[in-house]
């Protein structure tokens, strides 16, 4: 398709080779117009970065999401970022993502600013899951425990 002539070749005075001149004009304008493209592309690129940077700022667990769903989601937009070109380090990512859970997962962030060694982001899932587990075991024991003195107090009251 000869697109790269007007790369390899200096142009030839339009005196000579009429033809070769055409060619080398056609990929001259056809490298422009990819470099125009280029250029737009990269400005996007940029608007996307700012996108995906507000949304990772921005984002909260929702109470009906499961912390994996959730912290998976954040993951997924900070690797977008990466592609990007915006690198953002493990640690920070894992800062980030404890500062904005719920106050319920406070326990959990002492432990870790008070650790000596920062948690990877799949340790920091395997943290949280255990947390949410025993809450939800806590939370079985608690309704089965009203459950229990609600049967008691009927029979008592009779």
């Amino acid at each position: 398709m000869d697109l790269d002539i007007s790369l390899r070749e200096e142009r030839l005075s339009p005196s000579k080779k009429v033809d070769e001149t055409k060619k080398w004009d056609r990929s001259n304008r056809i490298s422009m117009m990819l470099a125009a493209v280029e250029k737009c592309y990269e400005k996007n690129a940029k608007s996307e970065v700012e996108i995906l940077l507000d949304e990772f700022s921005s984002m909260r667990k929702q109470p009906d999401e499961s912390v994996r769903e959730y912290i998976m989601t954040k993951m997924s937009v900070a690797a977008k970022m990466k592609q990007l070109g915006m690198h953002i380090p493990d640690d920070v990512v894992v800062s980030m993502l404890l500062a904005s859970l719920p106050s319920e997962y406070d326990h959990l962030k002492n432990i870790y600013s008070c650790g000596q060694k920062k948690w990877p982001a799949h340790e920091l899932i395997y943290h949280c899951l255990q947390d949410e587990d025993s809450w939800k075991l806590e939370k079985k024991t608690c309704d089965l425990a009203v459950v229990d003195c609600g049967k008691k107090r009927k029979k008592f009251e009779e």
